[in-house]
């Protein structure tokens, strides 16, 4: 099985996807995605980087956002054959994300205000004011 490392830089509103390099070993690519993000990262511990190589060995993806405009993704891509198949043929998706996200916030701020609405144990309070 082959493992090619791709990575996903986004600044601002300028995007570059590059394919870092290839590998037979998933550790090693693993390792490959690590050093990416060790450069892109020059504040990262040695214990952080060991952290994100296991993470990248098991879940073959990480994105580490500097900032709001500074975003580094790495993906990890098994090929098993010619053609992959269509589930796994999206590498990034900037816009899922964003949906995810969104979806998560909607769903957070729902049941805040509804729980908020409807109190513990279905009483209503109310909070006092302080003068």
């Amino acid at each position: 099985m082959l493992y090619i490392i791709t990575k996903l830089v986004t600044e601002g509103q300028q995007k570059a996807f590059s394919i870092i390099g290839a590998s037979e070993d998933k550790k090693r690519a693993a390792a490959i995605a690590a050093d990416v993000y060790k450069d892109y990262n020059k504040n990262a511990s040695f214990q952080n980087i060991e952290m994100i190589t296991e993470w990248l060995a098991t879940r073959q993806n990480y994105s580490f956002r500097k900032d709001k405009d500074h975003r580094l993704q790495l993906a990890i891509t098994a090929l098993e054959g010619e053609v992959q198949p269509e589930e796994k043929q999206l590498v990034f998706s900037a816009a899922a994300e964003e949906e995810e996200l969104m979806r998560r916030v909607s769903q957070a701020l729902f049941e805040g205000k509804h729980t908020a609405e409807r109190g513990q144990n279905g009483q209503t309070h109310s909070c006092p004011l302080e003068s």
